[in-house]
């Protein structure tokens, strides 16, 4: 009795050892593969803060099942098909921290193999650093960047001054300002160029609004002058067979408004009447007066003056300068 239990045990022993055999040959090894790991912050809170992983973030993994399954899992591997994703939640005691880093640890279950194939983590290799960043908005002024080359222009205008930028609060709060990207300053007065900002600062993406400034010139200071006493000239043709006069002589001398740069002293005018065109009969007339301004002045009247003059053959010799007639001549 005691030997047929005997026998039975040791049947059994055999079957089971037997089972594990045929059990084992059915099973395949795919050992230390190296899978990329892509980790994001949870939809909710991606608003709030920035995530620095490394790009090179990997897990080791070894795989068994199959045959093939192991062979399909190959073919995913050869074709860069699986990765590993995780979602990072910032917890609650960590939220009003300007940055912390932490260790994102893999687990056998965020490995999406095949069915029928069991994932096995490395426990020495399935550890990411990560760094968190909390996300504030600050007003910072625009610093304009005109090359190294460029002199510095402090009469340079930007538009707006200040913009709005978010980005990783430890980064925005020691920030004195967001430069542009480097463009050459615009020269003329009056004249302007459009910048982008830069979108970065100490190497953290900054999001700025609105992510283009106006650099410009400003148009310089005017001022009006009243510029006294000036003579009152005529402009004529080489061939002109007429002599103009001033009816008055007080005719002859004019003061006049002009606008311009805003200087110490007044600028100098010309002034004088055209009669290079137009046909003018002797006797009375009257034209516009012209001035002749220094670059960038105008006249500040919106009306040109009326000047009358009288016009008389280049050989007539007013009464009063005339010699006495022939006939009392001795």
């Amino acid at each position: 009795m005691f030997d047929r239990i005997i026998s039975s045990l040791v049947a059994l022993s055999l079957a089971l050892l037997f089972w594990l055999y045929a059990r084992s040959r059915d099973q395949e090894v795919l050992d230390n593969v190296s899978l990329p790991v892509r980790i994001t912050l949870a939809k909710d809170q991606e608003s709030q803060f920035s995530l620095d992983v490394n790009d090179a973030s990997q897990a080791t993994v070894s795989f068994t099942g199959p045959p093939a399954r192991i062979h399909e899992l190959r073919g995913q591997l050869q074709r860069n098909e699986l990765h590993i994703d995780r979602t990072l939640t910032v917890p609650e005691a960590r939220k009003s921290e300007s940055s912390f880093s932490d260790t994102v640890r893999i687990r056998a279950d965020d490995v999406p193999a095949p069915p029928g194939v069991t994932a096995i983590i490395n426990e020495n290799h399935n550890g990411i650093a990560v760094k968190v960043y909390r996300l504030v908005e600050r007003k910072l002024r625009v610093k304009f960047d005109g090359g190294q080359d460029g002199p510095a222009r402090p009469e340079l205008k930007v538009e707006p001054e200040f913009v709005t930028a978010r980005g990783p609060q430890e980064v925005l709060d020691k920030a004195d300002g967001i430069p542009t990207e480097p463009a050459e300053p615009p020269t003329q007065p009056g004249a302007s160029v459009h910048v982008a900002l830069k979108g970065e600062l100490d190497g953290r993406p900054v999001r700025v609004d609105p992510a283009m400034v106006t650099v410009r010139v400003p148009p310089q200071e005017q001022k009006d002058y009243v510029v006294t006493d000036v003579p009152v000239h005529f402009l004529c043709p080489a061939d002109f067979t007429l002599r103009p006069e001033f009816f008055d002589a007080r005719d002859g001398r004019v003061t006049v408004r002009v606008r311009g740069p805003a200087r110490p002293e007044p600028p100098r005018v010309y002034a004088y009447i055209d009669l290079t065109h137009g046909q003018f009969l002797s006797g009375a007339n009257h034209e516009p007066l012209r001035l002749q301004l220094p670059k960038d002045f105008q006249p500040a009247d919106e009306s040109p003056r009326i000047v009358p003059f009288n016009l008389q053959p280049a050989d007539f010799v007013p009464r009063g300068l005339r010699g006495p007639p022939e006939r009392d001549r001795p």
